[in-house]
């Protein structure tokens, strides 16, 4: 009798082991938590896990949020409070429980400005940009391979590149409070395209698809600009001071590609005006008319230019003087529908301008 009791209770105690094994433990293996931010733009700011960013909550118009959810253990919060402000919170987690956080005051978040092209000059299409396991995905680059990503908490972080005919690309870099770091990612073409090459992707701006479906500058003089013609597949000089270039083989005999300051690069002269002022005279005669020696360089008059960029705009449709001072031309008239500039001498015009007469007194123009 004791043998058979003995045997049923073992049976009731394996059937009751076996039922509380097929309860759910989900409540207890996640938990919720609870905060307030001190700052915080309700329009933008969001909530959510490190690492699983579909976990996330947004905030009320009192900067609460309620993250539910959240796997028991050890996480980290990645919070976007307003567009320059972010924070990233640890928090330790009890499954079937609420934690509630104190107020959390975001700081000075950083950025990402990432600058993404392909190694051959092809071009990319279909750009996505990911942040690794933040709410930062799918974002699209600008048509020059552009893209700032933030507000970032103070971290270090995995950033992933997709594209069109182009094996996805990781990198990782850290980003300190109010930080703007230039990530430059270069992607390759897949295996399989890099004999049709630009064939299939075409080339970036400023590249065209030469025979041999590599992206080259040029494959014929047609392709480069005024005064240059195709060598190498590349268009050489002689440009003229203030060009555009990326090479001294793109400017004039004495002149070579320079940095510019208000960016970007020209051909530009050199110069000296070191020593009295009967020698800054004499040495400023070295530089072309409309130029002048600025910092060892001969640079457009700074009087009436803004720099090269705005030199170039001389000559362009205009309906009126306002227009062409938002060229960059300090004194610019709109004379006969074109931007020009006032001038006293042969001096103060660059190039083939001559100082004409005018309905507007005496301007650079072209000869007639």
């Amino acid at each position: 009798m004791r043998s058979t009791l003995h045997i049923a209770m073992t049976a009731l105690l394996a059937l009751g082991v076996s039922a509380c094994g097929n309860l759910s433990n989900d409540p207890f293996r996640v938990g919720t938590v609870r905060g307030q931010l001190s700052e915080y733009d309700a329009s933008v700011a969001l909530v959510s896990l490190v690492g699983q960013p579909g976990v996330r909550s947004t905030v009320d118009a009192e900067g609460r949020f309620t993250l539910e959810r959240v796997p028991a253990g050890a996480a980290e919060l990645f919070i976007v409070a307003t567009a320059e402000k972010a924070a990233r919170v640890p928090v330790t987690v009890q499954g079937g429980y609420s934690v509630e956080l104190k107020q959390v005051a975001p700081t000075a978040a950083g950025f990402f400005d990432l600058r993404v092209k392909a190694s051959q000059g092809e071009r990319v299409s279909g750009a996505q940009v990911a942040v690794v396991g933040t709410p930062f995905q799918r974002l699209k680059l600008d048509d020059k391979g552009r893209l700032r990503v933030g507000p970032l908490p103070d971290g270090c972080y995995g950033v992933s590149v997709s594209a069109t005919g182009f094996p996805s690309l990781s990198a990782e870099a850290c980003v300190g409070p109010g930080e703007k770091k230039e990530i430059k990612l270069e992607l390759a073409l897949a295996p399989d395209l890099v004999e049709r090459g630009c064939a299939v992707t075409g080339c970036a701006d400023g590249l065209v698809c030469a025979p041999n479906r590599r992206c080259v500058e040029c494959h014929a003089d047609s392709q480069c600009a005024e005064g240059l013609s195709c060598v190498g597949f590349r268009c050489e000089g002689p440009g003229p001071q203030c060009s555009p270039c990326d090479g001294d083989w793109k400017c004039q005999a004495g002149s070579r590609c320079a940095d510019l300051p208000e960016g970007g690069t020209a051909c530009v002269a050199e110069c000296s005006a070191e020593g009295g002022e009967a020698e800054e005279e004499e040495e400023e005669s070295v530089c072309a008319a409309g130029f002048t020696c600025q910092q060892g360089r001969c640079l457009p008059d700074a009087a009436r230019f803004e720099g090269c960029h705005s030199l170039l705009r001389l000559g362009t449709p205009c309906d009126g003087d306002a227009r062409c001072r938002e060229q960059g031309l300090a004194d610019g008239l709109c004379v006969d529908g074109a931007c020009t500039v006032s001038c006293a001498s042969q001096r103060d015009c660059p190039g083939s301008l001559k100082c004409e007469d005018s309905a507007a007194g005496r301007v650079c123009r072209q000869r007639r």
